[in-house]
C-alpha cells in the first residue's frame, strides 16, 4: 500500500457554517491532514477513492445540475470537475476502478422523465468515455471486467460490492423486498452462497476475497462479521491470497482510542 491508504483516511465532514467538506484524516494521529475545497463551499454527498488510495471522487449538491469533483490524493489537488449540461449525476450510483484510471455513475435527464443510464469518464484526461442507455432504471452499479447474468434475487439488488481482486460480487436489495445476501462467482457466474442477516443492511464490505463478510445491520450497534464455510471456490481463494496482509494497520499504540477533530481551520 502507498502513504495515502495506508495512513491516512479521507472522509466528509462539517465545518461551522454546516457546510460539508472532504478531510484527509491521519489514522497514526488521529488528526486533519489536509482539507480538499475547490472555490466556494460545497455540499459533498458521496465520497468514492480507488483501491490504490490515489484518486478520490466526490458529489456535489451545491451547483445544479450536480457535477463529480475528481481529485488527486497524492497531490490534493482538483483534477477535474465534471458536468453534463441539463443532467445530475446520481453520485450514490458509482463506482471506479482500482488504480483510479475510471469511473462510472448513472445519470439522469434533468427535463425528461426518461430512464438514467450509465457515463464513464477517463480519469486519465478528464474526458468521458463512454455512455450506456439500457432502456431502464439502473439501481446499483460495480465495475467488473466479466460479462455475466446473474439470476436469483425475487426483487432488484441495490447493493453491489465487489472483492478487491474482482473475481467474486456482493448484492442485496435495500429495500428488503429480498432479505437474502448472495455472493457470485464472476469467473463461471455461478452462485457461491447466499445468506439472510436478522435485520437490514445498511452497508456491507467484501473481504479476502469473499472469504469473509463485514456488514453493518439496521438496529445493531456492532459490526457482523460472516465467514464463508467449506471449499473455497478458485476465485474466492485467489482473491483471500490476494488480499491477505498481515501487517498491522496504522499505529498500535492507538488502538481503541477515540479522537475528536475540532480543528476547523484544517
Amino acid at each position: 500500500m502507498n502513504f495515502e491508504t495506508k495512513t491516512n483516511a479521507p472522509s466528509i465532514r462539517k465545518n461551522k457554517q454546516n457546510y460539508n467538506r472532504s478531510t484527509l484524516m491521519s489514522s497514526v494521529a488521529g488528526d486533519c491532514v489536509t482539507t480538499f475545497k475547490a472555490g466556494e463551499d460545497r455540499f459533498l454527498n458521496s465520497l468514492l477513492v480507488s483501491g490504490d488510495g490515489r484518486v478520490l471522487v466526490c458529489g456535489d449538491e451545491t451547483q445544479k445540475p450536480f457535477p463529480l469533483l475528481v481529485w488527486s490524493l497524492t497531490s490534493r489537488k482538483l483534477l477535474y470537475d465534471l458536468r453534463i449540461p441539463h443532467h445530475d449525476f446520481i453520485t450514490s450510483k458509482a463506482a471506479i476502478t482500482y488504480e483510479g484510471s475510471y469511473v462510472c455513475v448513472v445519470s439522469r435527464e434533468l427535463d425528461e422523465p426518461s430512464p438514467n443510464f450509465i457515463v464513464v469518464y477517463d480519469l486519465q484526461s478528464g474526458t468521458l468515455f463512454k455512455k450506456w442507455k439500457p432502456g431502464c432504471d439502473t439501481v446499483a452499479l460495480a465495475i467488473s471486467n466479466c460479462r455475466l447474468t446473474l439470476r436469483g434475487h425475487v426483487a432488484a439488488p441495490g447493493l453491489l460490492r465487489l472483492a478487491k481482486a474482482g473475481g467474486v460480487l456482493l448484492s442485496a436489495d435495500h429495500s428488503c423486498r429480498d432479505l437474502s445476501v448472495r455472493l457470485w462467482d464472476l469467473l463461471t457466474g455461478k452462485l457461491i452462497a447466499v445468506y439472510t442477516p436478522p435485520e437490514r443492511i445498511t452497508s456491507c464490505e467484501v473481504l479476502l476475497g469473499g472469504s469473509v463478510l463485514a456488514m453493518a445491520l439496521e438496529n445493531y450497534k456492532e459490526i457482523l462479521c460472516v465467514k464463508l464455510e467449506g471449499p473455497l471456490v478458485d476465485s474466492v481463494r485467489a482473491g483471500r491470497d490476494c488480499e491477505n496482509d498481515d501487517e498491522g494497520y496504522g499505529d498500535e499504540a492507538s488502538e481503541g482510542k477515540t479522537f475528536v477533530v475540532k480543528n476547523e481551520a484544517c
